[in-house]
């Protein structure tokens, strides 16, 4: 039985954070990505590429301070008394903060390349999750795709963004040899 004391309510707190957030992110970005879109395709300038790294710097810095805020609820977790985590032969084990945040970014890179981590059976850390505590697979579900839908969507604006910016500046710079 899940015993709600405080770190296990802050565990909650941040999934639904993160879910909404990865909801946010997904759905806002579209208007900021036309936003940024129109900047480039009508104003294209050094301040216009600052405008884009700045946006994209607040959405790096919100994954770090997620990333920071989900090994600290692990680690409060585990102060808790919970055995959240398992080694190689499914023992359960005490995790540092070292092994903690290794944990996370295993987290962040199976968000980041979907089965690829799993199919070959990678890992960065020997630190595995309790699977007999569903509502903490969960919490580390919501953490994954957080960071998988998030890396996606910066990847792909990123991308469409430099495109763009490329193809603006090679029409100017056809212009300016006219």
């Amino acid at each position: 039985m899940l015993n709600f004391s405080v770190p296990v309510m802050l565990a909650i707190g941040l999934s639904l954070a993160m879910a909404a957030m990865a909801f946010w992110t997904w759905f806002y970005h579209d208007s900021k990505h036309r936003d940024l879109d129109d900047w480039i395709d009508y104003g294209f300038s050094r301040e216009t590429l600052r405008h884009v790294l700045i946006y994209y710097r607040s959405m790096g810095i919100s994954m770090l301070i997620f990333y920071v805020l989900f090994v600290g609820s692990c680690l409060t977790l585990q102060a808790d008394g919970l055995d959240i985590f398992v080694d190689q032969g499914k023992s359960p084990i005490h995790a540092g903060p070292l092994s903690t945040a290794f944990f996370a970014l295993d987290l962040v890179l199976r968000g980041g390349f979907f089965d690829i981590m799993e199919h070959f059976e990678l890992s960065v850390t020997v630190v595995a999750m309790n699977r007999a505590l569903r509502w903490f697979v969960w919490y580390c579900f919501v953490f994954r795709i957080y960071y998988g839908l998030t890396l996606i969507r910066i990847v792909v604006s990123f991308a469409w963004i430099w495109a763009k910016v490329y193809a603006v500046k090679r029409k100017q710079d056809a212009n300016l040899d006219r």
